[in-house]
């Protein structure tokens, strides 16, 4: 592993033993991260299944009961009632944070069913469609949130395990190699300057005697 190139001295050894602390300890907590991170994408992931199945079976009973009017009413009489339907549905989006992600809220107030066109040339099928598509507003709204919700978490756990790797792989070898190459060199440095110690004190030694 490659070493950083700082000059070995003491103060420096100090230092880059606080930052590898500093690095192990953001480690863990990026990996405690990570772990939260995929416990929540699988949640999500698993109350989408669910609701994808309810949007399918709400969507399916839509075409149905639109065939249903088609034939009873004709294309030209659906596509009128179509245009004088009043909605007045409102989408809520609220927001909250994980992780520092932001999740959507996605809320759908409608109000009571009130059809927008005239009894005639229409008829139980016009508004048991108009009916079946107002339900399916809102297991539509939560898989939309759902669904962002599992791209945005993705998208940060993508993020998370590439400081992981930078870490586990780069910076953290790097430090280490660093600190216990210094710490060789400090030892050698050490142990010349005790042996030079000691080789003065003999040298003393014999001039005071001679």
């Amino acid at each position: 592993m490659e070493k950083l190139q700082i000059p070995a001295t003491k103060s420096n050894l100090l230092r880059l033993r606080e930052e590898l602390a500093l690095a192990l300890d953001g480690l863990d907590l990026l990996d405690q991260k990570k772990e939260i991170l995929i416990g929540q994408i699988n949640l999500l992931a698993s109350r989408a299944d669910h609701v994808r199945g309810r949007v399918n079976s709400e969507l399916a009973l839509c075409y149905d009961l639109l065939d249903e009017a088609l034939l009873d009413a004709g294309r030209a009489a659906v596509e009128a009632a179509g245009l004088g339907l009043r909605a007045g549905e409102r989408i809520g989006i609220r927001e909250r944070s994980l992780m520092g992600v932001v999740l959507p809220l996605v809320t759908v107030e409608a109000p009571p069913h009130r059809p927008g066109y005239g009894l005639a040339g229409t008829g139980g099928a016009m508004d048991a469609t108009a009916a079946a598509i107002r339900r399916a507003l809102e297991p539509l709204a939560e898989l939309t949130e759902l669904e962002v919700g599992i791209k945005r978490l993705l998208a940060e756990l993508k993020k998370t395990l590439k400081r992981i790797n930078a870490l586990e792989h780069i910076y953290v070898p790097s430090y280490r190699a660093t600190v216990k190459a210094m710490e060789e060199t400090l030892e050698e440095k050490e142990r010349e300057a005790l042996f030079q110690m000691k080789r003065m004190r003999r040298r003393q030694d014999r001039l005071s005697r001679g």
